[in-house]
C-alpha cells in the first residue's frame, strides 16, 4: 500500500561521500513510492553541454589536476565550491517539484547547506546525513566499491564535519548515519510524520 502520509513534496539528503545518503534516499524513496533525483545526474549533465568558461569549478578536474595529488582540504574545498556552483540548477529542479506539486528525493554530495536554507517553502525539507569515522566510511567503498579507499574516506570526513557545522549554523538536522537500522525511522520521525 502506498504511504502518502508526508508534509513535503521535496526532500533533500546531503552528506559526504559514502555516509549512506544515496542507500537511505531509495530507501524513502520506497517508502514513500516516489522518485529520486541523484545531483549527480544533474553534475554530469550540466558538465556535457557547458564548458570550463561558463562553469569553471565543475570542470576543474579536466584542466589535467589530479585529485589525489592536491590533498584532503583542497578536494573538500573543490566539494564546497562545486556546491555554490551548482545552486541554481539544484535550486531549479527543487522550483520545479514544487510548483508542480510532484513529490521528491534529491540526493548528493554538492548540496549545500546554504541552498537549502535559503529554500522558504514549507513543503521542502533537508536533512544531512553524516558518517565522522574513517573506517566505516572506508568500509562503506569496499561494501559499495570493492576498493579500500583511505584518502577518499578521509576527504569524505572532512567534508562531512564541515557540512554539520553549516547545518548547525542553518538549523538544518544532520543525522549520524549510524546505528544504521533505526536511520530510516529516525528520518521519518524527524520529518514530520508516523511511520
Amino acid at each position: 500500500m502506498k504511504n502518502t502520509k508526508r508534509a513535503w513534496d521535496v526532500l533533500l539528503i546531503g552528506g559526504s561521500s559514502g555516509s549512506g545518503k544515496t542507500t537511505i534516499a531509495y530507501q524513502l524513496a520506497q517508502y514513500y513510492h516516489i522518485n529520486v533525483v541523484k545531483v549527480d545526474a544533474i553534475s554530469e549533465a550540466l558538465k556535457a553541454v557547458t564548458t570550463e568558461k561558463s562553469l569553471p569549478i565543475l570542470h576543474y578536474w579536466n584542466t589535467g589536476v589530479n585529485w589525489m595529488d592536491v590533498g584532503v582540504a583542497a578536494n573538500v574545498t573543490w566539494l564546497f565550491n562545486v556546491s555554490v556552483e551548482l545552486m541554481p540548477a539544484i535550486k531549479a529542479v527543487v522550483d520545479m517539484h514544487l510548483e508542480d506539486s510532484e513529490p521528491v528525493i534529491i540526493e548528493g554530495d554538492f548540496i549545500h547547506p546554504k541552498l537549502c536554507a535559503s529554500i522558504n517553502d514549507a513543503k521542502a525539507k533537508s536533512i544531512f546525513i553524516q558518517e565522522p569515522d574513517v573506517d566505516q566510511l572506508i568500509n562503506n567503498y569496499l561494501d559499495r566499491e570493492n576498493l579500500e579507499q583511505q584518502y577518499r574516506a578521509e576527504i569524505s570526513r572532512d567534508h562531512g564535519n564541515q557540512l554539520a557545522e553549516y547545518c548547525r549554523k542553518y538549523n538544518i538536522p544532520i543525522f549520524e548515519a549510524r546505528p544504521w537500522d533505526t536511520l530510516l525511522e529516525r528520518i521519518i520521525s524527524c520529518t514530520g510524520y508516523p511511520t
